[in-house]
C-alpha cells in the first residue's frame, strides 16, 4: 500500500505528511527498481534523458539544497560543487542509495519539526520568495517526477538486458 493511504506520519500536518510520504515512495521505488542493476547500467547515459546515475545524484543534492533554504541558509561551496558534478560518473549503486538514504532523513527530520507553513524562505541567487509550505510541497513533487523519470529510465536499463 501506499504510504500516503496508510496511514503512515499521521501524527503530522498535511504538507510534512505529504512530504514524508513522497520520501518513502521514491525509496521503495528507487530500491525496486534499481536491484538488479549493474554500475555500468546506473551511469548509462540515455540521449535524452541522462543516466539513473543523475537522477539518484540530482534526488539527493537536490533534496539537501532545498532543506537547507528550508532552514533559511543559503547554499554552501560544497553544494554548489556537488550540483555541478550530479552528471559525474563514478558513485557505486550503493554510494547513491547511500546519499538518497541521507538526504531523505535530512528532509524527515525538516518535516517532522516543520512550523508555520506561511513563513518566507528564499531561493538561489536571486532570493524568490515562497513560503516554506509551498516549499516543503515542492520537495515532494520534483521528488517524484524525478522519481518517475528513474524508473523509465530503468525500464529502458532492463528492457536493453533482454
Amino acid at each position: 500500500m501506499e504510504p500516503w493511504l496508510s496511514g503512515a506520519h499521521a501524527a503530522l500536518a498535511p504538507i510534512p505528511r505529504l512530504l514524508r510520504c513522497s520520501l518513502d515512495q521514491s525509496e521503495a521505488d528507487i530500491r525496486h527498481w534499481t536491484a538488479g542493476l549493474t554500475e555500468e547500467q546506473i551511469w548509462q547515459n540515455h540521449p535524452t534523458a541522462g543516466s539513473i546515475g543523475f537522477q539518484l545524484r540530482h534526488l539527493a543534492g537536490s533534496i539537501d539544497r532545498l532543506i537547507t533554504y528550508a532552514n533559511g541558509q543559503p547554499l554552501t561551496a560544497e553544494q554548489l560543487q556537488f550540483l555541478k558534478a550530479e552528471a559525474t560518473p563514478g558513485a557505486t549503486k550503493e554510494q547513491l542509495i547511500a546519499e538518497i538514504k541521507t538526504a531523505y532523513e535530512t528532509a524527515h527530520h525538516f518535516a517532522q519539526h516543520a512550523k508555520d507553513f506561511e513563513a518566507p524562505r528564499y531561493i538561489g541567487r536571486q532570493r524568490l520568495e515562497t513560503p516554506l509550505g509551498v516549499l516543503l510541497a515542492h520537495i515532494a513533487e520534483h521528488t517524484q517526477r524525478h522519481t518517475g523519470q528513474l524508473i523509465v529510465l530503468c525500464k529502458f536499463a532492463y528492457s536493453s538486458d533482454r
